[in-house]
């Protein structure tokens, strides 16, 4: 038998108590955060772990370990109880558990704090949804913390008598339990709050379209598509500021909450246009945007594969996002991307449409494209005959098909060629979703991370040929919800990305088999080719590889610690 004295195990307890309590803090912020990055949508929720990092959020080495660790403890348990004679010679081997349990835990809790001080944790933005379910998600943590710190408190002081060993090695496996079932226990509590979140969710969007009715002249114009939305958006709003009074949705806000709250608190009787962008996840969102919204005018950004994953098909897709153009008025106005082969293939509605294209002559088309290191330039041909001289303060190609439809709408609604090439000449390097600053060792760094799909990445990578011989250095995650194509455009990808840069960093796992086997096909040296999760040792690695001259590509969503560290080398 061990003797130690009676405050010793419920004092080691309520330490590794303290930073249990701090890891498990960051976990019920993380997947509280994961909820709300997927718009408590339970399909993107659940594809979120087909992903390499998802499925590695459950099967992971401390989760191994904390398995071994509580399934050692629960079998020695149950042999204490079931041969009582043998109990005084398996306590010793029971209080394992708790040396165990405060190794892993102060280890876990010292890393969480490090998270919290460099702000790498990752915790919810505190929208009113969040700031509602963050007080009851944190009730069991709070209660079970509470018991047993004043378990422990009083035992240490002495005045309770517990059984004290019994008492630890039952924290211990109640500890690793709740660790383990927290992913579970914070989306119950999600899903179960879903129908007073739905209630009050169905009550904005009532008052927002009573509001909405209220501005009959009000002319809306909805945004829809794989992508582009958001430069379409941002673009359209500069230029029609040269002549009307603009509102328009804020950020990538583009869900019926955000379009909602959007118009109850923001929308005032002096706007002349209301832009929405528009996004879903599922057939009938966008019909329910519309509803909301009132446009008038729908503009058809581009059709893709983003997302098939939780639409099921290309095909459920392209039904989605026509769903803008389904319910325009009689007298309204379909804006579609002409170069985008699904629109192009299945618009067949009877109603007034203005077509663009960068590949051909349609209702307005560019020619004379110049594309420099920060800006571009180029004609816009309309079908009459008429043209606008167009320069921009942006960066890459993909930007010229996102202008045209704001040049078209301009001039639909009576504006001069001059107001329009002045609202264009207003426009912000970051409203193209892309800047340039100086990086690393006097690099140059592109950071185009707002968001990744396979054309914009295809229409970077031409931009990064206007650098000429600089030596590139491509920073990239895979792209995530890309239902059965995504092997074969992460392959094409890598072919394309092998073609054009000199160094690859993933910074996800999922497809990197594949973009490594396709830039290596097309040339890139294999030792060239990098990938690393931590954003510390991808940051270590564009120090180490760039240097003056070279271009530093910043791709898509990559850890904000890393879009950090490059924005200290401006």
């Amino acid at each position: 038998m061990i003797y130690l004295p009676n405050w010793f195990l419920p004092a080691i307890s309520l330490i590794i108590l303290i930073f249990w309590l701090i890891k498990e803090i960051k976990s019920f912020l993380f997947w509280a955060y994961l909820w709300q990055l997927k718009n408590y949508h339970i399909g993107r929720f659940r594809s979120h772990f087909s992903t390499f990092a998802g499925r590695k959020l459950i099967f992971n080495w401390p989760a191994f370990i904390k398995t071994i660790v509580l399934a050692a403890t629960a079998l020695l348990l149950f042999f204490v109880v079931s041969i009582p004679e043998a109990n005084a010679e398996w306590i010793p081997y029971l209080l394992l558990g708790v040396p165990a349990a405060f190794l892993i835990y102060l280890a876990e809790g010292f890393y969480s704090l490090i998270s919290f001080k460099k702000k790498t944790a990752k915790t919810p933005e505190l929208t009113p949804k969040v700031l509602f379910l963050l007080p009851i998600i944190f009730i069991p943590l709070g209660v079970f913390t509470a018991v047993f710190a004043y378990v422990f408190a009083k035992n240490i002081l002495g005045f309770v008598g517990y059984d004290i060993i019994t008492l630890n090695i039952f924290f211990v496996i109640g500890i690793i339990v709740f660790d383990l079932l927290t992913p579970l226990i914070v989306s119950f509590l999600v899903l179960m709050f879903q129908p007073v979140t739905v209630f009050q969710r169905n009550k904005i969007i009532r008052s927002a379209i009573a509001k909405r009715e209220k501005f009959e002249n009000l002319l809306t114009i909805g945004i829809a598509g794989s992508f582009g939305k958001s430069s379409v958006k941002e673009f359209l709003k500069t230029v029609l500021s040269e002549s009307f009074r603009v509102a328009a949705t804020e950020a990538n806000k583009n869900s019926e909450m955000g379009i909602s709250e959007y118009i109850i608190n923001k929308l005032a009787p002096e706007h002349e246009v209301f832009i929405c962008e528009m996004g879903a996840y599922n057939r009938g969102g966008i019909k329910l945007l519309c509803d909301i919204a009132k446009p008038k005018i729908g503009v058809l950004a581009g059709i893709g594969n983003q997302h098939a994953s939780t639409f099921g098909s290309l095909k459920n897709i392209i039904k989605a996002k026509f769903e803008l153009i389904d319910c325009l008025p009689e007298e309204g106005l379909a804006v579609l991307n002409w170069d985008s082969q699904p629109v192009k293939e299945n618009f067949n509605k009877n109603i007034n449409s203005i077509k663009y294209s960068v590949s051909g002559e349609t209702d307005i088309w560019a020619e004379e494209i110049k594309i420099k290191k920060q800006s571009l330039s180029f004609r816009a041909i309309f079908k009459t005959g008429e043209s606008i001289n167009v320069s921009a303060n942006l960066i890459g190609a993909q930007n010229v098909i996102n202008l045209l439809p704001a040049i078209a709408i301009g001039k639909r609604l009576g504006m001069e060629n001059e107001e329009i090439a002045n609202g264009i000449k207003k426009i912000r390097p970051e409203q193209g979703g892309i800047t340039l600053s100086k990086g690393a060792n006097g690099a140059c760094a592109v950071n185009s991370s707002y968001s990744s799909n396979a054309t914009g990445v295809s229409a970077h990578l031409e931009y990064l040929k206007e650098w000429g011989n600089s030596e590139k250095i491509f920073v990239m995650p895979c792209i995530i919800e890309l239902g059965k194509e995504a092997k074969q455009t992460h392959f094409e990808l890598g072919k394309k990305i092998g073609e054009t840069c000199d160094f690859l960093i993933v910074t996800t796992k999922d497809y990197f088999r594949e973009i490594k086997k396709g830039a290596v096909q097309a040339g890139m040296n294999k030792e060239n080719i990098f990938l690393t999760e931590d954003a510390q040792k991808q940051y270590d690695k564009i120090k180490t590889l760039a240097k003056q001259g070279s271009v530093v590509f910043i791709e898509g969503r990559v850890p904000e610690y890393l879009i950090r560290k490059l924005d200290e080398k401006k």
